[in-house]
């Protein structure tokens, strides 16, 4: 193999490590990572054909640095109050038909089912030991397969479901309809861990409405948000402009 087809294997692998890296932090579905991805590939391409790859890596800086640089466009404004609870009604449709289920049962049957939303969640250990949320044990007694299978069902998807789709696309369907986008604090993908814990409030039963507490005072990140260090924002249409370039060091 020649020096120039040896240095040209080399660059290939440079570049393909290099944008496989900034990909896995980028936000956003596939298709608009891929789309990143291609940019990002080309640029490079066109810079080691003229030998001056090493130069173009110094100015975009590490995978994480570029990343940044590609997540800064256009993915600054924090979504509305109003957009988030809307887009949060549609990803969480099966616990609230589930809730609407349950008081339509009560009223038909009388059985005392408890009216809460998110329900409050139990579990009985014999006839003594109990765990569950803050609210206690005993709500949803007669509420039958609707409480021991659909609440668990529900509750999983919007706790483990939801949150591992937004730690791979960077939304719901929720928040896709409404063209919102979670990404970290400095605009990055999310990580699966982040994507579940901002939506461990579910489990609390009523109480999950703590977490929007933020928004009373004008605060746009919710208490999990904040805990998880995540962020909302508008998923505005991406600009197609070369990343953002460090100053050469001098």
């Amino acid at each position: 193999m020649s020096y120039d087809q040896r240095t040209g294997e080399r660059d290939r692998k440079v570049i393909e490590t290099y944008t496989r890296e900034v990909a896995a932090l980028l936000p956003g579905p596939v298709r608009e990572r891929r789309a990143i991805v291609a940019e990002l590939t080309d640029h490079l391409t066109e810079a080691a054909e003229a030998g001056e790859l090493d130069e173009a890596l110094r100015r975009l800086g590490d995978p994480e640095a570029a990343a940044k640089s590609f997540a800064r466009v256009r993915l600054a404004d924090p979504a509305p109050a109003t957009r988030r609870l809307v887009a949060a009604a549609v990803d969480n449709l099966p616990l609230i038909v589930l809730t609407v289920t349950l008081v339509l049962r009560d009223l038909a049957t009388r059985d005392q089912v408890a009216w809460a939303f998110p329900p409050a969640w139990y579990i009985r250990l014999g006839d003594t030991f109990c765990v569950s949320s803050p609210f206690g044990c005993g709500g949803y007694d007669h509420a039958g397969a609707l409480f021991t299978v659909g609440i668990p069902l529900a509750l999983a998807w919007s706790v483990l479901g939801l949150g591992l789709i937004e730690s791979r696309t960077g939304t719901t369907p929720g928040k896709y309809l409404l063209g919102l986008r979670v990404v970290t604090g400095t605009g990055l993908r999310i990580s699966g861990i982040s994507g579940i814990v901002r939506r461990l409030g579910f489990l609390l039963g009523p109480a999950a409405w703590l977490d929007w507490v933020p928004f009373l005072v004008g605060d746009r990140r919710r208490v999990l948000d904040r805990l998880a260090g995540t962020r909302v924002v508008l998923a505005a249409p991406r600009e197609i402009a070369e990343p953002a370039r460090a100053e050469p060091v001098t």
